[in-house]
């Protein structure tokens, strides 16, 4: 399944993001069987423990890491970041819901262009967004430029399956069965065709450590979760 470079551009992935929002959350757990919830967890687990800790979610779409790292850390505030205005919509409701808008500030960024200062946050994440970003090591430095030193990077991606018994059943699973129930679901065609094709095509997690590595991270160290559907890369910044 090749993966046409025009449909990652930035435009367009702002507009099908927006599109699939509404339903987003609910694809999420029914595409993973449900463990989406404990790969975040996870990744999360990863972050520095600070007191009074200053954390930046990129891609934070409807706000699940932003919400569980508040959770997971008392005396944390977090700012969630992306560039879809109709996933932020639905974050910050989800935010207010919670009970969380004291701790959790939610705006408009784009990765490759944070709009903060040099050294301002004790650690970022991604989740499930870095494969969206056209020039992903841009946005590697971006997030690296805003942490602070010592801070980590801690990166949650799909990635491609090494388990050579699980390899087959999943690539059928992604390409086949992922499109056709998203579509079902969420009425929309197209965004279930492009987020296998983003998946299958992302670098493995070697080639991902060494990608990162050139941003000029360090430490970079990388999990495999899953049997390797998805993998947690954390780097430190010097």
């Amino acid at each position: 399944m090749q993966l046409d470079k025009s449909a990652k551009d930035p435009a367009k992935i702002q507009t099908m993001f927006s599109t699939i929002a509404p339903r987003y959350d609910l694809l999420n757990r029914l595409l993973s069987l449900g463990i989406d919830g404990c790969w975040r967890r996870f990744a999360i687990s990863q972050l520095p423990k600070v007191k009074n800790a200053k954390y930046l979610d990129v891609a934070t779409g409807t706000c699940d890491v932003a919400l569980e790292i508040v959770k997971r850390y008392p005396g944390a505030k977090v700012t969630g970041v992306d560039f879809s205005e109709g996933m932020l919509e639905l974050g910050r409701e989800k935010v207010k819901k919670a009970g969380c808008h004291d701790r959790i500030d939610v705006r408009f960024a784009d990765v490759t262009a944070l709009p903060f200062e040099d050294n301002t946050f004790d650690g970022v994440t991604i989740a499930f967004g870095i494969r969206n970003v056209q020039d992903y090591k841009k946005g590697i430095s971006e997030m690296g430029r805003v942490v602070k030193s010592g801070g980590k990077v801690v990166i949650l991606e799909f990635t491609s399956v090494q388990n050579k018994f699980f390899k087959a059943p999943y690539r059928f699973y992604i390409t086949k069965a992922l499109p056709f129930i998203g579509e079902i679901i969420s009425g929309k065609k197209g965004a279930y065709k492009y987020l296998p094709s983003s998946m299958l095509e992302f670098p493995g997690p070697e080639e991902f450590k060494k990608a990162i590595e050139e941003t000029g991270l360090k430490d970079v160290r990388y999990y495999k979760l899953t049997f390797g559907v998805t993998a947690v890369h954390v780097g430190t910044k010097p």
